[in-house]
């Protein structure tokens, strides 16, 4: 079922002079910004594509990924510009009678036994759509809901919601979508389609939606959003902006409208292909004494008896345990015995679509418990939700097909929250597990079959979170300060330490040389790196100054150029003295090493023999070593030791067999979560806070954003290479298992 494809259409086209001027500027901005956005996704393509096809374990799926390609690129240019139109043509709903959504046509329900592998791949196409629309409500939310406001106060006629604001999620995927029929795709090769406008484009909307909103700011439209509504008369709230003012949530492919009993039939398809699905999925073994059995005709639980006894089930998984590991309820034998317990009382039976509904949320919850990407603990707390959700299934058939649903968006808020905690010693003791148990006890206590009791719940608990999150962004934001300030220094005195050790190179000096370069001279170049660059005067003079110290004591050039010397070296004291002033350099040792240098002069100004430093360093000596007279020395080091660093900048290569491992580490993005697992399997895990360009240095905080970890680029590539690091999906929980159950069913089918 693709989203509403039936429903799309081109808009009614009214004047566009009709548009307000700073939209007119948001909307060219923004058709020029995708259309980049969009181009970058058809050059990745064709790569996409062939590795798939190269890939392949068959000649059938490797000639269907070739076709595929050359499908993609033969249409390319009709997809960009029916997108671009539609892009357009999106923002006369700013305009009355010109952008108002088309009527949703009547769905044509069919049996579950009629679906047919089309209706399978409408299916997969519209779980992959939702899941990319909830990731950018999840990435760029803030910034969507200040745009869709100041959007709403150009709108005097109409209200703008995240459903019709023209560059939304919503709007763009739909775009895409239309402009998608040109091609004629297996579902496997449309959904890679999909991935890629997904990262290409979606994943790209941060800048489209900063730039929107600065638009409009400088036109003087909410420059300090206080308040969502305007003074003027408005329409009032739809369904979907009273969820979002209880949840602070994202919405999702229908506005979030409709969560409640009086969803369309047109939402219950989700469920219904669902339901076709899994009809290739047999059963568990019916027994007496085992299970309650499945029946088609005859007495079977009518939904209130079953929410009912589901209720007495949600009861006895109410009672509060020290058990931390998870365990799924296996809900036909729970059933069965609850039924059993009561007599002859009730049916015996329970009907097909119940039990469907038993199944396939039976199968959600199996996937929760076996995602790595969640703590044992929390996994534990969350199992406990089983019961709840069914029931929720089992009322309102929009559960699965809805992102905006106060039960789902709990369920996802709760696992999103729990993938970010580390386990204390102490469980009972931590604010979040406690906080996260209250909810959870909760519903097992007070939810019997009104669905709204998800809402006040999730309002809670996405204010505690909110509250956790503001505390820790100002430290996590003062941990990216001071490393980006480290890693600028740790630059400065590489860079620094590099160019003096590179003018020592192959050339023994004097100790007294080393001695002033390492010691005072290279502080002050490190002064002038920091505060004026490496494009000053001030920077050239002062590395003039390392040449003509190192020139000034070479025997042989000195001595054929005493006249320059002599001319010299009062100059180079002078300059010498005043850089080392600037860095507060010890008086008494300036002295000293003036003294030393002084005698140095005045053997090189002799002869080229005598005089002989009896202690001389070879390029970089470290600790002084020395130099006897047959030219033989103890060590060869650097003259000034530098921070062992990665810019990036500075390419780093690695061998064949880690390219893979490296193309994982540059996948990482900075708010990615990961496990690292230390020694004795002990695991934490932490949050890629910043990627500091001038060390090259990942820095990784904890979830109250105290930094717990740094790595270059290659102690990164070995640890993933060693498999002490793992990924963790940060994507809405709900919305994985949905299509993990999807995929595992497809398969079953196929």
């Amino acid at each position: 079922m693709a989203i509403e494809l039936k429903s799309i259409r081109p808009m009614n086209v009214t004047s566009i002079d009709l548009l307000p001027g700073p939209l007119k500027d948001v909307r060219t901005q923004a058709i020029k910004q995708l259309a980049g956005l969009l181009a970058n996704m058809f050059d990745s393509a064709d790569d996409s594509l062939f590795e798939l096809a190269d890939k392949s374990a068959n000649n059938a799926d490797q000639t269907m990924y070739f076709d595929s390609m050359r499908e993609v690129r033969i249409n390319r240019e009709v997809i960009e510009k029916q997108f671009a139109k539609t892009l357009r043509d999106n923002f006369n709903v700013f305009q009355r009678n010109a952008g108002g959504r088309p009527e949703k046509p009547a769905a044509n329900v069919e049996e579950p036994d009629s679906f047919s592998l089309v209706k399978d791949d409408e299916l997969e196409e519209t779980v992959a759509i939702r899941g990319m629309i909830s990731k950018v409500h999840n990435l760029f939310g803030d910034a969507l809901r200040q745009l869709v406001k100041r959007m709403d106060v150009l709108a005097p006629e109409v209200t703008i919601t995240d459903e019709s604001n023209p560059i939304g999620p919503v709007r763009l995927s739909e775009a895409f979508q239309l402009a998608c029929q040109a091609l004629s795709l297996d579902i496997r090769a449309k959904l890679v389609v999909y991935k890629l406008f997904e990262k290409y484009v979606l994943g790209e909307l941060e800048e489209v939606y900063s730039n929107a909103n600065q638009v409009l700011i400088e036109s003087g439209v909410l420059p300090q959003i206080k308040a969502p509504q305007s003074s003027r008369t408005k329409h009032s709230l739809t369904q979907s902006q009273r969820v979002e003012e209880v949840s602070g949530g994202h919405g999702d492919i229908d506005g979030g409208k409709g969560w409640t009993t009086e969803a369309s039939s047109g939402q219950n398809d989700v469920f219904s292909l669902l339901r076709g699905l899994l009809a290739n999925k047999s059963s568990p073994p019916s027994s007496p004494s085992n299970y309650l059995p499945v029946a088609d005709s005859g007495p079977v639980l009518s939904q209130t008896e079953l929410v009912g006894l589901l209720s007495t089930v949600q009861q006895q998984s109410s009672v509060a345990t020290d058990n931390l590991q998870p365990m799924a309820i296996d809900v036909r034998q729970a059933l069965h015995q609850v039924v059993d317990s009561r007599g002859g009382n009730v049916p015996q039976a329970v009907g097909r679509v119940d039990d469907d509904s038993i199944n396939l949320v039976s199968m959600l919850f199996e996937y929760i418990l076996d995602d790595h990407s969640l703590p044992v603990p929390m996994k534990a707390l969350l199992a406990r939700l089983q019961i709840p959700m069914l029931k929720v299934a089992l009322l309102d058939k929009s559960f699965f097909s809805r992102g905006a649903h106060p039960a789902r968006k709990l369920l996802n808020e709760l696992a999103r929250a729990a993938l970010r905690w580390n386990e204390p010693a102490d469980v009972s003791r931590d604010a979040l597990f406690n906080k996260i148990n209250e909810v959870i006890t909760s519903v097992l206590n007070e939810f019997e079959s009104n669905v709204e009791i998800f809402s006040p719940l999730l309002a809670d608990f996405s204010q505690f979170v909110e509250k956790e999150k503001r505390r820790s962004a100002l430290i996590e934001q003062r941990t990216r300060d001071a490393e980006e300030g480290l890693g600028k220094t740790q630059r400065a005195r590489a860079d620094v330490g590099k160019l003096i050790n590179e003018k020592a190179a192959d050339k023994s000096l004097p100790s007294v040389v080393v001695n002033l370069l390492r010691e005072g001279w290279v502080n002050y170049l490190f002064l002038l790196y920091v505060k004026e660059g490496t494009e000053g005067e001030a920077w050239q003079a002062g590395v003039q100054v390392v040449d003509d110290l190192i020139w000034s004591v070479d025997k042989d050039s000195s001595f054929s150029h005493r006249s320059d010397l002599l001319k010299m070296i009062p100059s180079l004291l002078q300059r010498l003295r005043e850089g080392l002033n600037a860095v507060s350099f010890s008086k008494n040792r300036m002295r000293e090493l003036f003294a030393a240098l002084e005698s140095v002069h005045m053997g090189c100004l002799k002869s080229p023999d005598a005089n002989l430093q009896e202690t001389e360093v070879v390029a970089g000596s470290v600790a002084g070593v020395t130099k006897d007279a047959s030219g033989s020395n103890a060590e060869e080091k650097i003259i000034v030791e530098t921070p062992e660093l990665e810019p990036l900048d500075e390419p780093i290569t690695v061998d064949a067999g880690d390219a893979k491992f490296a193309d994982l580490v540059d996948s990482m993005a900075v708010g990615a979560w990961l496990e690292f697992i230390g020694e004795q399997g002990v695991k934490s895990r932490c949050k890629l806070a910043a990627i500091v360009r001038a060390s090259g240095k990942y820095i990784f905080v904890n979830r109250v954003g105290i930094k717990v970890a740094e790595h270059t680029r290659s102690s990164l590539i070995e640890a993933v290479r060693e498999g002490q690091i793992n990924m963790l999906d940060n994507a809405l929980l709900f919305d994985r298992a949905l299509e993990s159950v999807i995929g595992h069913l497809r398969e079953m089918k196929d």
